[in-house]
């Protein structure tokens, strides 16, 4: 039944095995076709916003990133109604000092190697957003018009940030160490051009300078209260504790 709903039909020998996360954003199953290891997942972004996520994957592999390639349909199509299938990758989230110093160099690096990427369909930096605006989950015509205030005033204050490519959501669980010391990024449905400190400021070490770091953390703390603030209120708050309100 859950096979029939995702329609996996479309990748032939593709069976689920068990289901990863179920919740707000997104609903993912491992799963193998044949001997090999695949993750299901079912975006909920427009066909133009997945595409572009997954012309991404093959671009950055290019580039030398690690990441979870998408497995094209029998028809060579790299998504059906929302469902994508990748190649599982192998390894361990970081777990140590060591480990994170060796993950807080990919984001770096992404950051300086894909500045020409072109911006996501449907999404806007933060220093481009208005009362109006939307880009990735947030719709800011939906916050209460204090707490929109204060996020856009926090957007607002960060001119001279670099902007390029980000991963959105480089935590724990969406790395994975492998075997031969290689860092791969998980999960790029929150990618988008956007400030680079998005990516630096909830890493597992610290590599900005203390004031830097500072107001990264109130970017991060002001973007996912407007990001969650329809699909996970309760998080949304706790996340505007941290500004005060």
């Amino acid at each position: 039944m859950v096979e029939a709903m995702l329609e996996t039909e479309h990748w032939p020998g593709l069976t689920l095995d068990y289901q990863i996360e179920e919740g707000n954003r997104n609903e993912v199953w491992a799963g193998t076709i044949g001997e090999v290891r695949v993750a299901v997942r079912r975006s909920r972004r427009s066909d133009e916003s997945l595409r572009w996520e997954l012309e991404l994957l093959s671009e950055l592999s290019r580039r030398g990133f690690v990441v979870p390639l998408p497995v094209s349909t029998q028809d060579g199509n790299w998504s059906h109604a929302g469902v994508v299938v990748q190649h599982w990758l192998d390894g361990e989230p970081p777990s140590s000092d060591d480990d994170w110093e060796l993950v807080a160099a990919v984001p770096q690096r992404l950051h300086s190697a894909c500045s020409d990427i072109e911006q996501r369909p449907g999404c806007l930096a933060v220093s481009a957003l208005s009362a109006t605006s939307r880009s990735v989950d947030a719709d800011l015509a939906e916050v209460p018009g204090d707490v929109l205030d204060l996020v856009l005033e926090v957007f607002a204050s960060f001119d001279g940030v670099p902007m390029s490519l980000i991963h959105g959501d480089p935590t724990g669980s969406n790395i994975r160490i492998t075997a031969d010391g290689e860092v791969g990024l998980l999960d790029w449905d929150e990618s988008r051009v956007d400030l680079t400190w998005h990516d630096l400021s909830n890493l597992g070490v610290r590599v900005l300078d203390e004031d830097s770091h500072r107001r990264a953390l109130r970017l991060s703390d002001a973007w996912e209260a407007v990001n969650a603030w329809t699909c996970e209120p309760d998080y949304a708050r706790t996340r505007l504790a941290n500004l005060g309100i």
